[in-house]
């Protein structure tokens, strides 16, 4: 049964990742605050606080100089410091969880469910 390791108050590293069309990964590092807990639901409510780290990699794991960043996708990331959403308490061990691209773009609205 997962649990929580963090109550409320407390902020975690969580990562994400997202495969992009042209075959690279992003891979980002938010600080995230627990703002609630859903225990029925086994999620925190948390805010991503700020951006941490940043990478961008080809489909073979070889990190991306900056320049060669997309810069399109990178400005959604930007986008996402602020934002309120659940996540499972299994994310709050520091490993990579993965998203479709469209939970960065917009399409789905897992990053925009709740009101600023």
């Amino acid at each position: 049964m997962p649990e929580s390791h963090y109550t409320i108050g407390e902020t975690f590293p969580a990562q994400f990742a997202w495969h992009l069309p042209n075959g690279d990964y992003l891979r980002v590092v938010f600080k995230a605050e627990v703002l609630g807990i859903v225990a029925a639901a086994d999620k925190y409510v948390v805010r991503l606080v700020e951006m941490v780290a940043g990478r961008q990699e080809n489909e073979d794991g070889i990190l991306k100089p900056t320049e060669d960043f997309s810069q399109e996708y990178w400005a959604l990331v930007g986008r996402l410091v602020g934002r309120r959403i659940t996540i499972a308490f299994e994310a709050d061990d520091g490993r990579a969880v993965h998203f479709r691209l469209e939970t960065l773009t917009g399409e789905h609205n897992y990053f925009y469910r709740f009101p600023d």
